[in-house]
């Protein structure tokens, strides 16, 4: 619990700090654009006023020029300049307040404003004076309208127009120059905030790449571990299926000699006593007073004939049991016997198909594949509903073939590896403790097949070997 709980904190606070990071860089670069934005429109809009200041300078120096031009010649051509000059002053003074302005607003730089103003007012003065000097001009000469010029006003107050203008000019240059270091100044800051989350993502990655390498390694000890665990449980599961499957061979044998031995018994005594008696109740039946009368001949008749159903009712037990014909005859004949048997009183026809010579099988490999074919008409006879039933055995070149098929309902799907199919799972040890494979499937004509391969190796008898005699010295 504790551990996931550390495992949990250690995904979650680099997470976070990632994050964090994350909105920090989102920051710094938000912050760091609109800084540069800012001074961008700051130095956009100082190149203007520099523009239209340079342009009013202009206009009020050409109205100047005009002015004394036609002071001097007296030429109306002067004028022309003049007047174009003079139009053209009123509408810069416009434009250049409304760039000194900040939502309706002069701005807030009590140097600017106070230049912006007096700049107003000095080439209002300049107007008037240029204008008073013409007007002078016309009405009373022109030695009197130079008089007027040659005076020191018109000259003042141009110088203090320029002086005026240069102060706006070194006003915005400061104000640009400190839009610049704030700039420099902000740069440096993100810089410095990127150095930092550099630098801190580099702690992370190390860090990050620590705990994924430290991961791995318990991991890889756990998966080492799990491996180990699963090697030995396989091995625990191997031994003890190799136990189970010995034990259950073992059973097996110890079973078919149990009902080998019981088959003796009930053949040697339950056979003689029962031949015994009815030797006596036949001299019985002859030597009796009565035996002629109708009565007592219809029971004698019951007592032999329960008795001969006695006789056989124990041949088929000792038969079930074990076969004589499986230790007298072999086992084909003993496979004939059984299949014509169970066929025969269960009403199905039946199709066989053996070896022409039989092999020298082991006694145990006999015994099994005889209870194969016995189980495989057992269920046939109680599950199948057939009406006919095929028992083929052939020999290849390496293994033995035992098919029996039949006609009926044909098996379930489920019913193959059920846990409680106990006489499939009989059938499927049976033939694979002799190194054999079974196959129990629905063919697609129908009915059920129950296929067995066994190799020959695993249940003939090895040939004898009859050893050489050494010839006779000459």
């Amino acid at each position: 619990m504790n551990r996931s709980k550390t495992t949990s904190l250690y995904r979650t606070v680099p997470l976070a700090i990632a994050f964090a990071l994350l909105a920090a860089l989102v920051v710094i670069a938000e912050i760091a654009q609109n800084g540069q934005k800012q001074i961008n429109q700051r130095v956009g809009l100082s190149q203007k006023q520099q523009i239209v200041l340079a342009q009013l300078l202009e206009q009020v120096t050409q109205a100047e020029s005009g002015q004394r031009g036609y002071l001097l010649t007296g030429d109306p051509q002067y004028l022309q300049p003049y007047q174009s000059a003079r139009e053209r002053i009123e509408p810069l003074l416009d434009q250049l307040s409304d760039l000194f302005r900040d939502n309706g607003q002069l701005l807030a730089n009590p140097v600017q404003r106070d230049a912006m103003r007096h700049i107003r007012l000095l080439v209002g003065a300049k107007l008037s004076e240029l204008d008073a000097s013409l007007a002078l001009y016309n009405s009373q000469g022109p030695a009197q309208a130079l008089a007027l010029v040659r005076t020191d006003l018109g000259s003042s107050t141009m110088s203090e127009i320029r002086n005026e203008a240069a102060k706006l000019r070194d006003a915005q240059q400061s104000a640009v120059s400190a839009e610049i270091g704030r700039a420099e100044r902000l740069r440096m800051f993100a810089l410095a905030l990127m150095g930092g989350v550099v630098l801190l993502n580099v702690g992370l990655l190390v860090t990050a790449a620590a705990l994924l390498a430290r991961q791995a390694r318990r991991r890889a000890v756990f998966t080492e571990q799990l491996a180990s665990q699963n090697e030995e449980l396989e091995r625990a599961v191997r031994r003890r299926t190799a136990e189970l499957s010995a034990l259950s061979s073992h059973l097996q044998r110890l079973s078919e000699k149990e009902k080998a031995a019981l088959a003796r018994e009930l053949h040697d005594e339950l056979g003689g006593l029962l031949i015994a008696v009815k030797m006596d109740i036949s001299w019985l039946q002859k030597h009796s007073a009565g035996a002629g009368e109708p009565d007592m001949k219809a029971r004698w008749t019951r007592v032999l004939q329960a008795l001969d159903e006695g006789v056989d009712f124990k041949r088929r037990v000792v038969e079930n049991l074990r076969p004589t014909l499986l230790d007298n005859m072999g086992l084909l004949p003993a496979v004939r016997w059984i299949t014509q048997e169970t066929c025969a009183r269960a009403g199905l026809r039946c199709v066989e198909v053996y070896p022409e010579e039989e092999p020298e099988f082991l006694e145990d490999a006999a015994i099994m594949i005889f209870r194969l074919l016995q189980e495989s008409l057992t269920n046939i006879v109680k599950h199948a509903q057939a009406t006919e039933v095929a028992v083929e055995i052939t020999m290849g070149a390496s293994d033995l073939t035992v098919t029996v098929s039949d006609n009926g309902l044909g098996i379930d799907s489920d019913r193959r590896e059920a846990v409680g199919s106990h006489g499939l799972a009989t059938m499927r040890h049976r033939v694979r403790s002799f190194g054999g494979s079974i196959e129990i499937d629905r063919p697609l004509e129908g009915g059920t097949r129950v296929r067995a391969r066994l190799p020959l190796a695993q249940i003939l008898r090895a040939p004898r070997v009859v050893p050489m005699r050494a010839a006779a010295a000459p």
